[in-house]
């Protein structure tokens, strides 16, 4: 997993000591596979004055421009971009730069004429999913400045490997989590605030009276949830989501898709959204079918393939054809283009063995399959779909239908465990005080009561941590956190 340290800093404080914190994560049981300093990214590429603009002489749509790149003479580029212009500033990718997707400029010709660089639109820098035209930048930008300065994209990515046992830390929140754990330091955990912005975006009629959820097998899928968002307009995302995706190591497609992206990298929640109006019978209504395929059924996914479905398999359906392989992918016919209007929203739990099965059986590994075979909290579903769904509306311009379709059987309960203190220090051959016991259990987001006994806790480990399940379990944690090097030998 792919972490922003200029992300996670929003959250919790990140230490200034690069080293000796990936030396620590490693300590704690989290390995820094590697670091990025994604400022690099962009070297060589820096703000252009466009000074003149004119026809390509042997082409009917590209066009000859030379630009100040703010050091020696002027260059000269050909632009086959439909807004560029003369006096206008725009980045410029100088020779030998290396855009995303290790694209090196070239001195090169194009239909004859020299080109010594490349103007570049948003989609192109990796900062955007605007592929309409050059990226314009604001009149008063210095020329000759290095567009990482600019748009201060300057940050540090560290590629986390994370055990199986720990899905709590394939997201920001679960990471600021246990950076908050390590250091006993405060969290700000921004669920609450996200979820209270859904009611400044709520209209219409109420999402039941169209929308209807049948899921078939529950062992398939313990949770789901569906929300409609009506009014979208589809279009790139702003800024800083844009970057907020690519820093997770995602790809900016538009506004709905990044917002779902966003959050599966912020809470672990995947989700997925489906152009309404495909889904929807000819009376209008959407009716959900969670099922096993059949075998032999078809589904093509949003990569373009057409896959042959086993019945171990889980898909998303109406009553006429499947439309999305749960947990792993959704698929091509019900895609959010820029035609769509009204979003349904998917936030769901799938059976963690089914995911995993059907993700290598297809050999389709995808950001979702990685979180759902590993486990996510069904008990924050519901929560984060609201989060989600306010975010969608608000960077869309649409609105949210009242309510939500919610099928959920038997919550998930918290398991209540033991802690016996005397005996944890008997066995880690040390003398770990009890508040500091009390206190890492708390930031790992563990209850913690005393009982009659002062030597024993009374503990409830939270859903979202499903590696804790014996009184033992509990002893870990809290002996990677003192420091293991802290044992005397």
């Amino acid at each position: 997993m792919k972490v922003s340290l200029k992300w996670l800093s929003e959250y919790t404080q990140v230490p200034g000591d690069l080293k000796a914190f990936c030396d620590k994560l490693d300590l704690t049981g989290t390995g820094v596979e590697g670091v990025e300093q994604t400022g690099e990214a962009f070297e060589g590429v820096v703000v252009g004055h466009v000074l003149t603009c004119k026809p390509h002489p042997d082409s009917d749509h590209m066009s000859v421009v030379t630009v100040d790149v703010g050091a020696g003479e002027p260059v000269q580029i050909v632009c086959g971009a439909p807004n560029i212009a003369a006096d206008i500033l725009v980045p410029v990718a100088c020779v030998g730069a290396v855009l995303p997707g290790d694209f090196k400029i070239k001195k090169s010709k194009l239909r004859g004429v020299v080109s010594c660089g490349m103007c570049c639109s948003q989609r192109e820098l990796g900062l955007g999913s605007d592929h309409s035209g050059i990226w314009i930048l604001p009149e008063d930008t210095p020329v000759g400045t290095p567009i990482a300065e600019v748009i201060g994209s300057g940050d540090t990515v560290l590629d986390l490997e994370i055990t199986p046992n720990r899905p709590d830390c394939l997201s920001m929140v679960g990471m600021a989590r246990e950076v908050g754990a390590i250091y006993q330091q405060p969290v700000a955990y921004p669920l609450a605030a996200d979820v209270a912005k859904l009611a400044a975006v709520t209209a219409g009629e109420d999402v039941a009276a169209s929308v209807t959820v049948d899921v078939a097998d529950p062992e398939r899928c313990c949770r789901y949830t569906a929300r409609v968002i009506d009014n979208v307009k589809v279009g790139p995302s702003p800024d800083w989501l844009a970057e907020r995706v690519s820093a997770a190591g995602g790809r900016p497609i538009n506004n709905v898709v990044d917002v779902t992206n966003y959050i599966l990298y912020l809470y672990g929640q995947p989700l997925h959204a489906f152009d309404y109006d495909l889904l929807a019978d000819e009376d209008g209504q959407v009716r959900v079918i969670v099922r096993g395929a059949t075998e032999g059924e078809s589904l093509t996914t949003l990569d373009e393939e057409q896959r042959t479905l086993t019945e171990d398999m889980t898909v998303i359906a109406t009553p006429r054809r499947a439309v999305a392989l749960a947990g792993v992918m959704g698929g091509l016919e019900t895609e959010v283009t820029e035609a769509t209007t009204t979003v349904l929203l998917e936030a769901a739990d799938f059976c963690n063995g089914r995911t995993s099965r059907t993700s290598r059986n297809l050999k389709l590994i995808s950001e979702s399959s990685m979180r759902y075979e590993r486990g996510v909290d069904e008990n924050l579903t519901e929560l984060v779909s609201q989060a989600a769904a306010a975010l969608l509306a608000e960077v869309s311009g649409g609105t949210v239908r009242p309510g939500v379709v919610d099928v959920y059987g038997a919550p998930a309960a918290a398991r209540a465990l033991t802690f016996r203190i005397g005996r944890f220090n008997a066995m880690m051959g040390a003398d770990i005080p009890a508040d500091f016991i009390e206190d890492i259990l708390v930031r790992l987001g563990c209850a913690v009561e005393a009982t009659d006994d002062a030597d024993v806790l009374a503990v409830s480990a939270p859903t979202f941590r499903p590696d804790l399940e014996r009184e033992i379990d509990l002893y870990e944690e809290v002996l990677r956190l003192w420091g293991m090097d802290r044992i005397p030998p």
